[in-house]
């Protein structure tokens, strides 16, 4: 599956998890500006501003935003999209605050991590 393919509310909640997790600290680095890049391109800058306005327009807190996430219900999009978070996310050091929604949400989308070790 790719970024395109997601659906609406998929988009919606990758958005948000970007904002969330990526952009938090208030500063994107090189890498977090490549995976931003990546989703813009997949949606269009008029789809990503969309999606953006929206996740500021109807999630004022978290657990309303974590009551949306548990919507998302296509284990492919789950992966696809807390792949794209973590990827971000980790291109900086994972703070506090997001780690625990990280752990969270893996959790709630039953993902599956596999950490490969440098040789493979």
């Amino acid at each position: 599956m790719e970024l395109g393919e997601l659906n609406a509310d998929e988009r919606l909640a990758l958005v948000g998890l970007v904002k969330t997790v990526v952009m938090s600290d208030g500063r994107v680095s090189d890498d977090e500006v490549d995976e931003l890049e990546d989703i813009v391109e997949a949606f269009g800058e008029i789809g990503y501003r969309r999606a953006l306005d929206d996740v500021e327009k109807r999630f004022h807190d978290e657990e309303g935003f974590r009551k949306f996430l548990e919507t998302i219900t296509r284990q492919d999009a789950r992966e696809l999209i807390y792949g794209t978070v973590l990827a971000g996310a980790a291109a900086d050091a994972i703070e506090g605050g997001e780690s625990e929604l990280l752990a969270w949400l893996g959790e709630a989308w039953n993902i599956e991590l596999h950490i490969q070790d440098a040789d493979g």
